[in-house]
């Protein structure tokens, strides 16, 4: 493919990716996924629960001690409860996310170049990587968390006032915080393909697909785009927690968290399944 994609080769990858949706153990890494973050955030739900309680409020106290107190305080605790979740999913997602998309991504590859999908087979392929898998992404999940957690510190340090004053260029902001998290995740798109894929060292491996990325950008961005976009709305909603709580049923704030995960199986079965076909058709073409 050349790197002015047309749509109707978006379209292609899309329609490629779609007819995969009646495998069952394709979608089964990404429910798993979806089952620890529900997990999750039942137990932050569930203040008061005799087995995880104790567990919790420990847990809310090492996270952040000054906000503890006013966690187990309704109706704060919805208002902190996006934050905390938050932490307790990234945590996880530095240990598990990578093993479970790399199982998908081998499941896809199997697919596309004609064969069964065995699940258990791609999950010992990508055990097997389990470190690579881990670095790397852990190493894209870290810099994608700097940068919505301190751009706007950096920002407000650099222009020398605070742009809670500004509402404008606080959206302004909020909008380039999203352009670039596109950008990086585009960028870093390949990475788990290009692992699943082996065969050569991982300083190789990491430039195989940052080579991709380099030299497809527009398709790069817009395969990352649709999905992110789709992802936005349940996101943001979850993000004012503090406005939810103060105008609607405090409630809602952890609905709005379980429609995000539900949200992220579909959009991850997207993209994923996408970027695989791409990058499996650009390797081969340039054999």
């Amino acid at each position: 493919m050349a790197e002015r994609i047309r749509w109707s080769e978006f379209w292609y990858l899309y329609g490629r990716t779609l007819r995969q949706m009646r495998y069952p153990s394709v979608w089964a890494p990404l429910l798993i996924q979806a089952l620890i973050a529900f997990v999750l955030a039942a137990w932050h739900y569930y203040l008061f629960s005799p087995i995880t309680g104790p567990i919790l409020s420990g847990w809310v106290r090492l996270i952040s001690p000054e906000y503890s107190a006013a966690f187990f305080h309704y109706p704060a605790h919805f208002v902190l409860m996006p934050y905390y979740f938050g932490y307790a999913r990234l945590i996880v997602g530095l240990f598990a996310e990578a093993l479970l998309f790399g199982v998908v991504i081998d499941l896809f590859m199997a697919l596309y170049r004609g064969e069964p999908p065995l699940l258990m087979t791609s999950f010992r392929k990508a055990a097997g990587r389990y470190l690579q898998l881990t670095l790397v992404w852990g190493a894209v999940i870290i810099i994608l968390y700097l940068l919505n957690r301190y751009f706007f510190d950096f920002l407000q340090n650099v222009l020398g006032y605070s742009l809670e004053s500004a509402p404008r260029r606080q959206v302004a902001m909020t909008g380039v915080i999203h352009l670039l998290t596109v950008l990086i995740y585009a960028l870093c798109l390949f990475l788990l393909p290009s692992i699943m894929r082996g065969g050569e060292s991982l300083g190789r491996i990491i430039r195989r697909a940052l080579g991709v990325s380099l030299r497809h950008p527009f398709v790069a961005i817009g395969l990352v785009l649709l999905p992110y976009l789709v992802g936005l709305p349940a996101s943001w909603a979850v993000s004012e927690s503090a406005k939810i709580v103060s105008s609607f049923n405090p409630e809602l704030v952890y609905i709005l968290i379980v429609i995000s995960i539900a949200v992220d199986v579909p959009v991850n079965f997207v993209l994923l399944g996408t970027s695989v076909k791409f990058f499996m058709d650009i390797n081969q073409s340039d054999r």
